[in-house]
Parts: structure tokens; C-alpha cells; sequence
């Protein structure tokens, strides 16, 4: 977090009648030679966090020993976290831009999903809860 208590610095935003909306802090300068700069090196460690989550999902998942999936879990996490932590530094110095979807097709998205919805089994209250969707599978 920036000084100003905001994860993501003052970042700007431009969305109505813009052609390329985009969510962005103000870039932070870097050398434009061939060295290798602050913003190659955290891009540089951010895909490789991003390749080591998805070694350890698969390994966590494999596990076969429960202390070896619960090691590999929080090794998982502790990942996912730099991985957060690299994205939330790049952001904040400019180097990440987001694209944000655009509202006409983020309702397009819910109502294909919420289709779904009836096609799942019929909710009925447990002693779990009031019918949530973590629920035991009845076998």
C-alpha cells in the first residue's frame, strides 16, 4: 500500500467515449536502453511466480501423502501471495495496465451463468447451513 492508504496508488481511469478505456497509475520511468531495468526485472519475476503457482497447483493437487500436500499448500499460498504482492508493486508503479470489461458484457456474462444456476441439484437445509453449496455429498 502507497502512503496514501490506497492499494493501488492514484491510479486514473478512462471509460465513457474512450476507444481504449484503461485503469493505469502514471508509469514510472525507466531506462529505454538495452539494460535491464527495474520494470524487466519485476515483469521478469512476475511471470515466473505466475509459472511456479502453476507447478504447485498441479503438484498439490497429485500429492499423494497428506503432509506433503499440506507443505505444498502453503508453499502454494505463500506463491500466490508474491504473485499478488508483485502484480499490486507493478500496478502501483504504472509498469500493469488493466483493461476493464465493459459493462454490456459483463451482464452478458451473468445471465449466460446464472442459466446455470438451475442445473444445479436442488438445495435443501442441513444442519450445515440453510442450504448453502458447500454441502456433503450424499454417496
Amino acid at each position: 500500500m502507497n502512503s496514501q492508504n490506497r492499494p493501488f496508488g492514484s491510479y486514473q481511469q478512462r471509460f465513457a467515449g474512450s476507444s481504449n478505456p484503461t485503469i493505469k497509475n502514471p508509469s514510472t520511468q525507466v531506462s529505454q536502453d538495452a539494460q535491464f531495468n527495474d520494470r524487466d526485472c519485476l515483469n521478469d519475476m512476475l511471470a515466473t511466480e505466475k509459472w511456479l503457482t502453476d507447478g504447485f497447483n498441479v503438484m498439490a493437487r497429485e500429492a499423494s501423502h497428506q503432509s506433503l500436500h499440506n507443505d505444498i499448500m502453503n508453499i502454494l499460498n505463500e506463491t500466490h501471495q508474491a504473485t499478488r504482492d508483485l502484480f499490486n508493486l507493478m500496478f502501483e508503479k504504472g509498469w500493469y495496465t488493466i483493461q476493464p470489461e465493459q459493462p454490456t458484457q459483463v451482464a452478458k456474462e451473468y445471465q449466460k451463468f446464472q442459466g446455470y444456476e438451475s442445473q444445479f441439484p436442488q438445495q435443501q437445509s442441513t444442519p450445515y447451513g440453510s442450504g448453502g453449496m458447500y454441502q456433503p455429498r450424499q454417496f
